[in-house]
């Protein structure tokens, strides 16, 4: 079992990042113990709150972001021989 964080400064493009995270959770959800992030959406002055157990993956809208809040994305991956590499090259793609 290991585990990766993703981070970004970039608003995710929303219909990028879910084709992506669709995807990925299709192909190696059985192996994705958990995931979970605050997320920065293009779109949006509110922070998305991302959590997910094996296939099952969901969003919702959280708090507005502070006025001297750094807007960006934290991913956590926690999983069994989930390919870092093209995770973290998917993710990066998603973004604005």
């Amino acid at each position: 079992m290991k585990s990766f964080v993703f981070k970004s400064e970039r608003a995710f493009d929303p219909a990028k990042l879910e084709d992506f995270l669709g995807a990925i959770v299709n192909i190696y959800g059985p192996r994705m113990l958990r995931y979970k992030g605050v997320l920065f959406m293009k779109g949006t002055d509110r922070k998305v709150i991302f959590q997910g157990v094996h296939q099952l993956m969901g969003s919702d809208l959280g708090p507005q972001w502070g006025a001297d809040e750094l807007r960006c994305s934290k991913m956590v991956f926690i999983g069994i021989d989930l390919p870092k590499d093209i995770l973290l090259q998917g993710l990066d793609q998603a973004l604005v």
